[in-house]
């Protein structure tokens, strides 16, 4: 408690410390002295420059058993705080003093103050490993991250999600983004009962970079970190204060309960290596299905958890074992993927092939209908005037009409089939995810490139096609009225329909 050692000698020339400790909320010290020293405040006011800006001090005094007096920082009045312990010791001199001095922590910016870290650190040994992974919970809640600005550090150090900085040092930045995702897949491969109230990962604990200065730190969160990586490693997982109860179905099936603050480092280290590699990217059940089988075959006693030779290693040349027996499975899937993308765009030309055929049909019967009624006319007068009859220019419509019509039945047919195309092609996306990762489902596919070309290709002929088409009809049906309107205009006027439509209606 160096910090603070010059502002509690303003008030006692000597003192011990009965208790003390420091976590992420507080840092509590309870003293006692034999003898109070009246000390000017400004000196009092010189030795108290250890507070960080966003907490607060609470100091109580007790002579005997006399009610204490306390000074808190939030009004900083050393005077009057100074002259009521003056009055008050002069009834009480003598008699035994105890104090209370406390420190209750802010959390600005996910950056919280540490006054003395092997305090810190001694707390945490204190406390069982349940407490405090519940104490890290508690600090990585609502947050990706946490920095302990620590007084007098001497070069920091951190682990994914955790840092230990200097005072006045810039914020971390750079963190573990993947945090909530890794969680995600950690509780689909496992379960922990105590999952809720220690939601965190190895990650969180394991030393990226490490400070030799304070090794007993740096151990207990490697610690904390292999005992993580058994948890998410195994089949079913409690833990209750220190006791760790577990079974992992294998080769071999094996339970067990351990005292996991015992755990020595050197028999589980290779836990978090392993639980790194089956978490970091792959098919999960695959990865975590084989380091089950081959850590149940690297115990070196049953229903204890500290492992023989290196089970790691055995992991990795299983898995390769594992991948080459099942690289031919995967290139056929591969090549029946490519063969299927094939189909489909043989599927988008046949889509747009009977659409283009529909209107190759229609045209032709339009254009044999004008020919016949073309050559029959000229062959029957011997020359081309007045082609067009009233009665060769309705049954003329009428053909244009029908046309029309088996355009639009076409065009909704060719719309119906582009839905059934996307919708079987989503469906193929789906139906290999049991087998392949979406991202390699992707990369076969070519992010859907030659998907998107066969909906444009049928989204564009389409397009060409319905132009061509209505400029057919419209151009014969224009022709038509163009040259029956020229020779029989009158002969309308004179029709049974036209008078039985129009004269009627005027004679009303």
């Amino acid at each position: 408690m160096q910090f603070a050692d010059k502002f509690i000698h303003s008030f006692f020339s000597t003192y011990s410390q009965t208790t003390v400790s420091e976590n992420d909320k507080e840092f509590i010290c309870e003293l006692s002295a034999t003898n109070f020293s009246s000390t000017e405040v400004a000196s009092i006011q010189t030795a108290y420059n250890f507070l960080e800006p966003n907490d607060q001090l609470t100091f109580t005094i007790k002579f005997g058993e006399a009610d204490p007096k306390s000074f808190y920082s939030t009004s900083s009045n050393f005077t009057d705080f100074k002259t009521e312990l003056d009055k008050e010791y002069l009834h009480q001199e003598g008699e035994p003093i105890t104090a209370t001095f406390k420190i209750t922590k802010g959390n600005i910016s996910n950056n919280i103050s540490i006054y003395d870290l092997e305090i810190f650190t001694a707390t945490l040994e204190s406390l069982s490993v349940a407490e405090a992974y519940a104490v890290f919970n508690r600090v990585l809640s609502n947050t990706p991250f946490v920095n302990f600005k620590v007084l007098n550090l001497d070069k920091p150090f951190n682990t994914a999600n955790i840092f230990f900085t200097q005072i006045g040092a810039t914020t971390p930045t750079q963190t573990f983004a993947d945090r909530h995702k890794r969680l995600d897949s950690i509780l689909s491969a496992s379960n922990y009962t105590n999952i809720e109230e220690h939601n965190l990962t190895p990650d969180d604990f394991q030393l990226q970079i490490e400070n030799a200065k304070h090794s007993k730190l740096c151990l207990l969160f490697n610690h904390y970190a292999v005992v993580l990586s058994v948890v998410y490693l195994f089949d079913i997982t409690s833990l209750k204060a220190n006791e760790l109860e577990f079974k992992i179905n294998g080769y071999k099936s094996i339970k067990g309960k351990v005292d996991v603050k015992a755990l020595p480092i050197d028999g589980t280290k290779e836990y978090f290596n392993i639980y790194n590699w089956v978490y970091c990217g792959g098919n999960l059940n695959d990865k975590i299905g084989l380091a089950r089988n081959i850590i149940s075959l690297h115990f070196e006693n049953s229903g204890e958890l500290e492992l023989k030779g290196h089970p790691f290693q055995s992991i990795q040349s299983s898995y390769k074992v594992y991948e080459k027996q099942n690289i031919k499975q995967y290139i056929e899937i591969r090549n029946k993927i490519s063969d299927q993308l094939l189909d489909f765009n043989n599927r988008a030309n046949k889509v747009i092939e009977t659409f283009a055929s529909g209107f190759q049909k229609s045209s032709l019967a339009l254009i044999t209908f004008y020919f016949s009624a073309i050559a029959i006319k000229v062959l029957g007068n011997g020359d081309f005037v007045n082609v067009f009859t009233l009665d060769t220019a309705v049954l003329s419509i009428v053909f244009l009409f029908g046309s029309f019509l088996y355009y639009l039945v076409a065009k909704w047919e060719v719309k119906e089939q582009r839905k059934r195309f996307v919708d079987s092609y989503t469906n193929l996306k789906e139906r290999y995810t049991d087998l392949l990762e979406k991202e390699d489902i992707q990369r076969i596919l070519n992010n859907d490139k030659e998907f998107n070309a066969d909906v444009a290709f049928i989204d564009g002929k389409l397009k060409i096609y319905s132009n061509l088409w209505k400029w057919f009809l419209a151009i014969l049906l224009g022709g038509t009225l163009f040259l029956f309107l020229t020779y029989n205009l009158a002969q309308l006027f004179d029709t049974f329909l036209w008078k039985t439509l129009f004269e009627k209606g005027s004679n009303c």
